[in-house]
């Protein structure tokens, strides 16, 4: 079956009996949830026709029977299943017992006035498994892993027309290198700059410097950049901020150790032939990511980056085993890589 969200991340009528939204961008699957709600059932019955169940504390057949209901008042009942673990290969044991073949008939046979979404926070669904197959096969299924980056920037631009601003591609670029890649954090950054910049504003690269709160992972991109550009001095300055922000020095660490990786593989990929895409989806990244290091990685000599990992990996080892105090082991590791040249 077909379904249409558009770009606001809103599925129109009409509404299909059943729609299971799986993946990790738990954000847009409550989105989608909300959209059909608000649309589906007027607000006057909710308390009547929207019911949502979550079956880790629910046996399924409790919900179905719910969902065989007609709607009292209104046109539409709307039933939510939250976390179905048995759509997983997880085999592990759970406290409530499903009864899969009640379900299994539903999905069979789904009342028409019922529209039941069932919302999986799972990465993988098991597909070989039967009540999966038959969700694919009657169902609406869509998966909600990764957003692309222009259906991210559509979202975005969307969320900012509600507050009539305008989002600007400038703007998003900078966002995205600021706040990094969770979908909740950058709708609620653009709700706040488009509260700043008022109806017909513009939402702009200075708006984004002066409100967007930066992620850790955003400080030691510059971080790391700095650090390979020679500037030692600016690097340590930003670290110094970043200590007094109560960040651990092993995790950071962390973090830088996992940026230069990535330039690193980034540049190795890119030299073997693989597209961006590509490189993303072996990565298990954001294709922005992918862009970011692919850009910034050209000034970047292959040996430079691995020598900065096996210094790396010896400052983990120090600190880990007391060897040298963390933020001095920290600042010295940082000043080796800035004079790597």
């Amino acid at each position: 079956m077909g379904t249409v969200i558009s770009k606001g991340w809103t599925i129109k009528p009409p509404f299909q009996p059943v729609y299971l939204f799986y993946g990790t961008q738990s954000f847009l699957i409550k989105r989608l949830r909300k959209s059909i709600a608000d649309q589906a059932v007027d607000p006057a019955d909710r308390d009547f026709n929207l019911s949502v169940y979550d079956l880790t504390e629910t046996p399924i057949e409790v919900a179905i029977e719910d969902a065989m209901t007609l709607p009292f008042l209104g046109e539409n009942r709307v039933i939510v299943l939250e976390n179905p673990i048995f759509l997983t290969g997880d085999t592990k044991k759970t406290k409530v017992e499903h009864n899969l073949d009640v379900f299994s008939e539903y999905i069979e046979n789904p009342s028409p006035s019922t529209i039941l979404i069932v919302e999986a926070p799972y990465e993988k669904l098991d597909k070989r498994k039967k009540v999966v197959k038959l969700l694919e096969s009657k169902g609406v299924v869509l998966e909600l892993n990764q957003v692309g980056e222009k259906e991210l920037y559509d979202l975005l631009k969307s969320e900012a027309a509600q507050f009539q601003a305008v989002y600007t591609e400038a703007a998003h670029e900078r966002l995205m290198a600021l706040v990094g890649f969770h979908v909740a954090q950058l709708i609620n950054e653009v709700q706040k700059l488009s509260l700043y910049v008022g109806e017909d504003g513009e939402i702009d690269t200075a708006a984004v410097d002066l409100l967007a709160t930066r992620s850790i992972e955003s400080n030691v991109f510059d971080m790391v950049d700095l650090i390979m550009r020679g500037k030692g001095a600016e690097a340590i300055q930003l670290l110094e901020e970043l200590f007094k922000q109560k960040e651990e020095p092993i995790r950071l660490l962390a973090l830088i150790m996992r940026q230069i990786r990535i330039l690193l593989q980034t540049i190795l990929l890119t030299k073997e032939g693989y597209s961006q895409k590509q490189i993303a989806s072996r990565l298990k990244l954001h294709p922005y990511a992918v862009k970011i290091a692919n850009e910034q990685g050209r000034r970047f000599d292959i040996g430079q980056l691995k020598r900065a990992l096996v210094w790396c990996s010896d400052t983990d080892y120090a600190m880990k085993t007391g060897q040298e105090e963390k933020q001095l082991s920290l600042q010295l590791l940082i000043h080796r890589i800035s004079t790597i040249n």
